[in-house]
């Protein structure tokens, strides 16, 4: 008898401290439930990061973008032009989708920080009702009432509780246990960024023409010879960037694929296995 009155005295306690601490922060109080803080702060950074690596991806885009719009002309009778490098757009379109990838992991990661509290809050309330409704279940006995109580304490607990605690324990586990995957990933995209920032610099919407005009033919000829070589000296300020492109391909892939991998598995990966676990635990104590 003193067991059951202690149990149920217990889940009164429980539920109660949870409904008046889900309700406070449901009506803009806040600051109560101390797992939120931790997780918001572990989102705020994961955000921070893939904006970092959206903006230098945006900016290898631009630069491989801008390289395949220059067009080399010439007209000797007949005008004619080309774009030399072409030859640059699957890269670019690669890299453009991989910077998608990174914006939906971006919004998700701002989905985290700006939903955490109100979720866990409404958890909160949930497990306030359930230890509640566990509480009567011991005095009345009512094996109905203890069921539909225990699956809701328990959904409770793991959005209340498990879900930001987790959410943080998993992100932080996954950044200390593949810090190096991440800086040697990180530093090969800041260098084909820094050189995307250079080749952005040097020319923006460059067309490059060489006309023929009248005054006789060492005239002729001349002008040909320097506008031709006005053109390839132009050309060359993108020669050995778009060389660097070409030859850093598969460094830029997979250097993207490991940051993208990296994200999932601090974000999804380990705290769901961590979220797994710890309501396994909570089934098998609380049954």
């Amino acid at each position: 008898m003193k067991a059951l009155r202690f149990k149920s005295l217990a889940f009164v306690l429980i539920g109660t401290l949870a409904l008046v601490v889900g309700l406070w922060e449901i009506s803009g109080g806040g600051g109560v439930n101390p797992a939120v803080p931790i997780a918001e702060e572990r989102a705020s950074e994961i955000a921070a990061a893939t904006a970092s690596v959206y903006v230098s991806l945006r900016v290898i885009n631009a630069a491989l973008s801008a390289a395949q719009e220059i067009e080399v002309g010439g007209s000797i009778g007949v005008q004619a032009s080309a774009q030399p490098f072409r030859v640059l757009e699957p890269v670019d379109d690669t890299v453009e989708r991989v910077s998608h990838v990174i914006f939906a992991i971006a919004a998700g990661a701002a989905l985290m920080l700006v939903g955490l509290g109100p979720v866990a809050s409404l958890g909160l309330v949930l497990l306030g009702i359930g230890s509640l409704g566990l509480a009567a279940a011991d005095v009345s006995g009512s094996s109905k009432i203890q069921r539909s109580s225990l699956r809701a304490a328990r959904l409770g607990l793991a959005f209340g509780l498990a879900l930001p605690l987790v959410f943080a324990g998993g992100s932080w586990l996954g950044e200390r246990m593949t810090q190096p995957q991440w800086d040697s990933a990180i530093s090969q995209l800041d260098a084909v960024a820094g050189e995307a920032r250079v080749l952005i610099g040097e020319g923006d919407d460059v067309e490059i023409e060489v006309e023929e005009e009248a005054g006789g033919l060492f005239s002729w000829v001349g002008d040909g010879v320097s506008a031709a070589g006005d053109a390839m000296d132009a050309v060359a300020r993108y020669r050995d960037a778009v060389r660097l492109f070409m030859n850093e391909a598969d460094v830029l892939f997979s250097s993207s694929l490991t940051i993208i991998g990296l994200f999932v598995l601090r974000m999804v990966v380990l705290p769901a296995l961590l979220l797994w676990g710890l309501m396994a635990l909570v089934r098998r104590s609380i049954a």
